[in-house]
């Protein structure tokens, strides 16, 4: 027969959580003062019992039994020959020898057969105690080893399905105290080799590029943490890639160094492509300069000397087409110089920089509006730029007491800037943005071109749509917003 009192839920495997025992004996009287006096040493216990050796197999199957006590000598079966049908269904589960079979032979034959533990019946109190111990002791054990090789394999599984190399070597680099496989597909090397020779990876890297990988290797053995990028080979080519190397100390004594390392060959292409993108801007920036304003300034001095020699209307004519040139060119070389990608962005508080931007321009009677309590990753002189472009532009064509709104989109995936001027007609909303075109015969048209450039420049993007008063409104989104008392590096 079989008896279960107040099982419990044991799916956690954590040390701390109940303990379901199973106690074999062929007496019940013995079985039930056995599970109360174990049940009182700890409410951890659950105690099932049984006189018949032959449910022990599908109770440990089915009823999640952690541990197994068992009497020796029973008329139907030995305790050895229950280890062996408990061991055949949980074949690490702890088995403890509860007899009063006290002899060398058999407590020799019980550690030879693998039980976890063997105490003898006695007429005390305290032998419960003493079982309620072992009990304890040897499930927290197997509990602890199952977690440990569970996070062992987590961590393996983690290790061995990522794109980057994980490393750790001894504090002087002299020893390879582990790494990935993908370290092999990486560097083409052996891990085997690397075991063997730790520094042999310096083999793979690139000439130019060695001493000062070592010399970063040196700083971090001295308790630096090193980030550096550096070439491997890569077939007949070579790779970029980096590595972070962070020391782990104890005592004030660097023990060991772990870090990763992952291919950034892309990156590093990209970086390439846009320095020659910006290069090639800067260049054409430095032409129009150049061969547009020497026969400019030229024209301008004679036509100083034509206005000393005779009054002409002719002449303020030419002198406002001059004027109209040096604006297109000095607008023309901004647009080129917007047109370059960003590449030194900074956490910025969006209120600061509307602020700044609105004191740069002559905003006379108009009035704004900002709440933006936000940091966003920005280069600040150009985002100010585009700010203070949307502010000219709202009062152009919004009138000196236009009022001006920033704000947050609902969605948090940008900002806006509105006013409560005259809309923008649907069928202009996306032509406003090409260079050139323009609704003022005093403008050139580049204002918003250069903002739709410096918001794309950033990775972000610009559209103009009606505001929520009536007037225009140009949202720009695919922007990072970080709470702004949110610390950032």
């Amino acid at each position: 027969m079989s008896n279960f009192d107040s099982m419990t839920d044991l799916s956690s495997s954590t040390p701390s959580e109940n303990i379901h025992i199973l106690h074999v004996d062929d007496e019940p009287d013995f079985a039930r003062m056995v599970t109360d006096n174990l049940t009182a040493e700890t409410d951890r216990f659950t105690v099932e019992w049984t006189t018949d050796p032959d449910e022990v197999a599908a109770i440990v199957a089915d009823s999640g039994v952690d541990c197994v006590i068992s009497d020796y000598m029973m008329p139907e079966m030995t305790g050895l020959e229950v280890l062996e049908e408990a061991r055949a269904v949980d074949p690490d589960i702890p088995f403890i020898l509860f007899t009063d079979t006290g002899s060398e032979s058999i407590a020799s034959e019980a550690i030879s057969a693998g039980v976890s533990d063997y105490v003898i019946k006695q007429r005390i109190k305290e032998q419960y105690t003493l079982l309620a111990n072992k009990i304890t002791t040897h499930v927290d054990r197997r509990r602890a080893e199952a977690v440990a090789a569970r996070t062992e394999q987590q961590l393996h599984e983690l290790a061995e399905n990522t794109n980057d190399v994980l490393w750790i070597f001894s504090a002087d680099w002299s020893e390879l105290e582990y790494i990935n496989s993908r370290y092999e597909t990486m560097f083409g090397q052996s891990v085997e080799n690397l075991s063997e020779n730790p520094e042999s990876f310096l083999q793979a890297t690139h000439p130019d590029d060695v001493d000062d990988l070592t010399q970063a290797m040196e700083r971090c053995s001295a308790g630096y943490t090193q980030d550096i990028e550096y070439r491997i080979e890569s077939g007949d080519d070579w790779k970029w890639v980096e590595s972070h190397a962070e020391p782990i100390v104890e005592d004030d004594t660097v023990v060991r160094i772990a870090g990763f390392t992952h291919d950034i060959t892309e990156r590093k292409q990209r970086e390439l492509e846009l320095g020659a993108k910006n290069e090639r801007l800067e260049r054409f920036a430095s032409i129009v300069s150049h061969d547009l304003r020497n026969p400019l300034s030229v024209a301008d001095g004679y036509l100083e000397m034509a206005r000393n020699e005779a009054d002409s209307d002719h002449l303020e004519t030419v002198a406002n087409a001059l004027d109209r040139m040096e604006t297109l060119i000095s607008e023309i070389l901004v647009l080129a110089r917007e047109g370059q990608e960003v590449t030194d962005m900074n956490s910025v508080v969006l209120d600061n920089i509307i602020q700044s931007s609105w004191s740069n321009i002559d905003h006379g009677a108009a009035t704004l509006q900002a709440e933006t309590n936000v940091r966003i990753e920005a280069d600040k002189i150009r985002l100010g730029q585009v700010f203070e472009n949307l502010f000219r532009n709202a009062i152009e064509h919004g009138g000196d007491d236009v009022t001006i709104t920033v704000g947050i989109l609902d969605d948090n995936a940008g900002f806006y800037v509105e006013n409560d001027g005259e809309p923008i007609p649907e069928d202009k909303q996306e032509q406003i943005f090409e260079t050139g075109f323009t609704t003022n015969k005093q403008g050139t048209g580049f204002g918003l071109a250069i903002i739709e450039r410096i918001v794309e420049a950033h990775g972000w993007e610009i559209r103009a749509t009606d505001g929520t008063d009536g007037g225009a409104r140009f949202e720009i989104t695919g922007v990072a917003l970080t709470s702004q008392d949110q610390t950032l590096e």
